[in-house]
């Protein structure tokens, strides 16, 4: 899905506000945080917190537009650019440790999504790489995944899913889909 300026813009801040919290991420870590922070959000309130693809990859899902943007890949030129303006790398010593440049905007955030992100970043971000990607690999992501193809965009009611959101939420998500 094409993310709009609004989208971008509040993604980058998302970004600065996890890296804050920490002082500096690897960008795997800063991934698995949002995603977590995602699927809390979608089972608590019924929406995302970002309008990112939730991709199916080989080391558990991963915001596509997200990471294609933090290493310079893929057509999104636009946000690839606003995110190298607000993160440093250390280079040589840490290439995958993202350091924030300036504060976040919290105005692009609301109570609920801060919460969510607040809780993923204590339970998630100071996880290893090996216990992020088995914490991810559930059923949803083997289901989306099929045998190592990958890059398969994991729809919004198998996220709400795996976050195990109540029958209750799944059918008030089917129906704001319906709607927009």
């Amino acid at each position: 899905m094409a993310m709009n300026k609004f989208d971008k813009e509040k993604l980058v801040e998302i970004v600065l506000y996890i890296l804050n919290k920490k002082g500096g991420l690897d960008y795997y870590s800063l991934i698995k945080t949002l995603y977590f922070a995602e699927l809390d959000h979608l089972a608590k309130w019924g929406r995302r917190i970002t309008t990112d693809d939730v991709c199916a990859m080989p080391y558990g899902p991963v915001l596509s537009h997200l990471l294609n943007a933090i290493k310079n890949e893929g057509k999104d030129k636009e946000l690839a650019d606003m995110l190298h303006n607000v993160f440093q790398t250390p280079k040589n010593d840490a290439p995958y440790v993202l350091l924030p440049l300036r504060e976040a905007d919290e105005d692009y955030l609301s109570e609920s999504e801060k919460e969510a992100l607040d809780k993923s970043i204590a339970e998630n971000s100071s996880l290893s790489f090996s216990q992020l990607m088995s914490k991810s690999h559930d059923d949803v992501w083997k289901k989306y995944f099929e045998n190592g193809t990958g890059r398969k965009v994991i729809p919004t009611i198998a996220l709400a899913d795996a976050a195990h959101a109540s029958d209750v939420m799944k059918e008030y998500i089917r129906e704001n889909m319906e709607l927009d």
